[in-house]
């Protein structure tokens, strides 16, 4: 048992794992559960029992098939929900409902209707809620967003960031899992998520996107997908992402009045943490044509897991997590926006959403 904030003892805390339908971001939250010791994953749940029963008996916990039966569980404390997007929404109000503090993989709804009501059911409910927006947490990032605050590009005029592996090739050393090429949402929804969320935190709410979704495999949902967006101040972003590029390094580059900032993975290898040693970075101003060290400019390590500030928060350590319900609000907005673009072969403002 540790000690809180206080110096009171901390009760050890159980959460399980509802559903491993992203396998590869379930067997990350485990390692990074794994590192506290004051938790205990008791159980795990899937809609798929096949699934559950092999990822539960990986992580060393029982399978747990009646949904309802354990969000009764009195001892459990929370839950991580790592499912479909289609599903998310539905997952995190009956957790919400059943008094259970929430951590959901990055999409809280996928329309701005869902999205309100399942902000009302957490809210409701007085459970500790967040979100898992990784890519925040990338010295990289931490670093774009110190440089774009400072002033020393001037006011950003566009942005670009891909984001891009070749799983659907099984370019992640195994066959791309059947339940990515069946749900209705594909890489706009997965790894274009990280960028979307992305220019949010740097950007804000834009106006409009134009977005466009194609297939290069046998999949329901889109594989390679790019969005154009547009802001009130003539601003422009672009997110691009693919399950069917191999060798894409990740990029983030941002333009200004006064200069740019670019960081790049050292190579195409895809990361969950992109590391100091992954990277290059490079940072141009008006005064000085090459930053002298652009790679002083990353802080020396990673911001926090998103779920230790979570599993934090339960003992009120820190303030509820950074990414909860308005982020996940204004992703679900961008995410029907742009689906409704790339439907339609047309421009969707966001105030029509």
């Amino acid at each position: 048992m540790g000690f809180g904030k206080n110096g009171g003892s901390r009760m050890k805390r159980k959460v399980c794992l509802l559903s491993c339908w992203n396998h590869f971001h379930a067997q990350s939250f485990v390692r990074e559960l794994a590192d506290l010791p004051d938790v205990e994953i008791v159980a795990v749940w899937d809609d798929e029992p096949y699934r559950g029963k092999k990822y539960a008996e990986e992580f060393g916990v029982p399978f747990e098939p009646d949904l309802e039966a354990l969000l009764a569980r009195p001892d459990l404390d929370g839950v991580v929900i790592d499912t479909a997007p289609e599903q998310a929404a539905s997952l995190i109000i009956k957790a919400a409902q059943a008094g259970k503090h929430v951590m959901a993989d990055q999409v809280l709804a996928m329309s701005r209707k869902e999205a309100l009501i399942a902000k009302e059911a957490i809210e409701k409910a007085g459970i500790i809620f967040a979100l898992d927006m990784s890519l925040k947490r990338w010295p990289i990032h931490l670093a774009a967003k110190q440089v774009l605050e400072s002033g020393r590009i001037g006011s950003v005029t566009s942005l670009r960031v891909r984001n891009a592996h070749s799983g659907a090739l099984g370019g992640l050393g195994q066959q791309w899992p059947p339940q990515f090429r069946q749900s209705t949402y594909g890489v706009f929804a997965d790894l274009g998520a990280h960028c979307l969320y992305l220019m949010l935190w740097l950007l804000g709410m834009p106006l409009a996107v134009t977005a466009i979704g194609t297939r290069r495999t046998e999949t329901i949902g889109e594989d390679n997908a790019a969005s154009i967006f547009e802001f009130e101040n003539g601003t422009i972003a672009i997110c691009d992402t693919s399950h069917v590029a191999n060798n894409s390094p990740f990029s983030m580059e941002m333009y200004g009045t006064m200069g740019s900032f670019r960081a790049n993975g050292m190579n195409g290898v895809h990361h969950k943490l992109l590391k100091q040693e992954d990277v290059t970075v490079h940072l141009f101003t008006q005064d000085q044509q090459t930053h002298p060290n652009p790679m002083s400019l990353l802080p020396p390590m990673p911001g926090e897991p998103s779920i230790h500030r979570w599993i934090k928060a339960m003992d009120g350590e820190v303030e509820p997590a950074l990414n909860g319900t308005q982020e996940g609000i204004a992703l679900a907005i961008i995410l029907e926006g742009l689906y409704l673009s790339a439907r339609t072969g047309t421009k969707v403002t966001f105030d029509e959403i």
